[in-house]
């Protein structure tokens, strides 16, 4: 180890001696009146040019080699070199042995050198071994049954606790794209992309939690981050209005109350008014959606029950809409909630009332286009009408997104136009995570292009 650090100190000083030398160098150097006459003399060249080739008129010429000719005897002729002025000696030394000397005795007091390496590998195997023994139990549960959704649950759990979000979320969204729906999956999978994105109530949030709501619409955590997301966008007025609502029915000793109540006074005085006067917040005022009441006994209903109310409440949010058609959420609202029910007539007409009214929402867009064929099986040969116009919206809005290529391909397998359509799957196919099952469908869907269907 000794030898190793007298070589290195030798190779340092050696490069420190090269890197120096140029300041030894004493030699004569040109000039700027040097340079200038240079520059001068290829401009009268030049100018012999132009005019051999017709761009400068003999007078013109004339006149610019006059000047140029002037500037030449205004230079000082006699002072064409001037020497370098020598550098410090003592500069020199230190920068060439005293400096690389002086950063190793640093490094030998300060440093570790007698540690080992550590490759990259080895770090993470390192941070793997400091993952707790459960996480590391049910990702090796995951890798042996990826297909199974309760496993992927459990992770993006124990995710979760640790505070590792963004793992978390991508647990839980390969979950969902096994096939779990449960609402409680949705309300998780929502909070953890929240926090990965710092607090931001992104798309795919809003998305989990709209479906969230339509399975239970008096939930409280969906309530309050979906109107996170109108403030968050702009809409605080909207907000604070769903916040109002939510206030007035959260039992007092509510754990999301707290919560609720600050960001309606942040609300409230963002828009310039006094958080104790709210209209929402004086008495007798009659609350929007489902009353605490309600709310109450659903808790206490059977499932039969419960589907019984929902139903109602989505028949509510219907005659609501025919009252206020010009309300974009609630279409979008009651278009999730006809989605729970599986009543798909009426969430395509739902859909196509959102979509109609936000033409560059490209979330609202899929959905529409996606509401147009679900639960087809004749898509090889006939599609939808109004399918290829959604479609050419989405690709308008993003040509690169993966559920547009996608219906592209759709659309274009329909027409005839296979190796279209093939070109298109293959893209989104690459985008897909290895051994997602949804690769292997489209795999399949790529191979029977071009044949008869069955």
């Amino acid at each position: 180890m000794i030898l190793f650090w007298i070589i290195a100190g030798v190779l340092t000083l050696a490069a420190a001696v090269v890197l120096a030398a140029p300041l030894f160098d004493t030699r004569k150097f040109k000039s700027e009146d040097a340079f200038a006459l240079e520059v001068y003399r290829d401009q009268l060249a030049e100018l012999t040019r132009d005019e051999q080739r017709g761009l400068l008129t003999a007078e013109q010429a004339r006149a610019a080699q006059i000047e140029i000719e002037r500037r030449i005897l205004a230079l000082d002729e006699g002072k064409r070199f001037q020497p370098a002025r020598p550098p410090s000696h003592a500069l020199t030394l230190a920068m060439a042995v005293i400096l690389p000397l002086a950063g190793f005795g640093i490094y030998l007091f300060l440093g570790s050198p007698h540690l080992p390496s550590q490759s990259a590998m080895e770090r993470l195997a390192e941070e793997r071994q400091r993952t707790s023994p459960e996480i590391q139990a049910l990702e090796a549960k995951v890798e042996q049954s990826p297909s199974d959704g309760q496993s992927w649950i459990e992770l993006g759990g124990a995710y979760a606790d640790v505070e590792r979000a963004k793992d978390a979320a991508d647990a839980f969204a390969k979950a969902m794209a096994l096939g779990r729906k449960e609402p409680d999956l949705l309300r998780q999978y929502a909070h953890a992309a929240i926090v990965a994105a710092g607090g931001r109530v992104g798309p795919d949030a809003q998305r989990a939690l709209q479906r969230a709501l339509a399975a239970d619409p008096t939930d409280p955590t969906a309530r309050f981050f979906l109107a996170l997301a109108k403030a968050q966008n702009q809409d605080v007025e909207g907000a604070l209005t769903d916040w109002l609502a939510l206030e007035g029915q959260l039992p007092p000793n509510a754990p999301l109350r707290g919560l609720v109540t600050d960001n309606i006074d942040k609300a409230a005085r963002q828009l310039g008014k006094d958080p104790a006067t709210l209209p929402g917040r004086a008495a007798g005022a009659a609350p929007a959606g489902p009353s605490a009441e309600d709310m109450a006994a659903a808790a206490r209903m059977s499932p039969e029950e419960r589907q019984a109310f929902i139903e109602s409440m989505v028949e509510r949010l219907a005659a609501k809409m025919k009252e206020n058609p010009d309300d974009l959420e609630g279409w979008i609202k009651l278009a999730n909630a006809y989605g729970v029910l599986e009543k798909r007539e009426e969430a395509r007409a739902a859909w196509a009332e959102a979509a109609k009214r936000a033409p560059s929402r490209i979330d609202v867009q899929i959905d529409y286009a996606g509401s147009l064929i679900q639960g087809r099986s004749d898509l090889a040969q006939i599609l939808p009408a109004e399918f290829p116009e959604a479609v050419k919206r989405i690709r308008t809005l993003d040509p690169e997104n993966p559920l547009g290529m996608f219906y592209a391909g759709v659309v274009a397998r329909a027409e005839g136009r296979s190796e279209e359509a093939k070109a298109l799957w293959e893209k989104v196919l690459a985008l897909m995570p290895e051994g997602a099952p949804e690769r292997q469908q489209l795999q399949r869907q790529i191979d029977n292009l071009g044949k008869p269907a069955n």
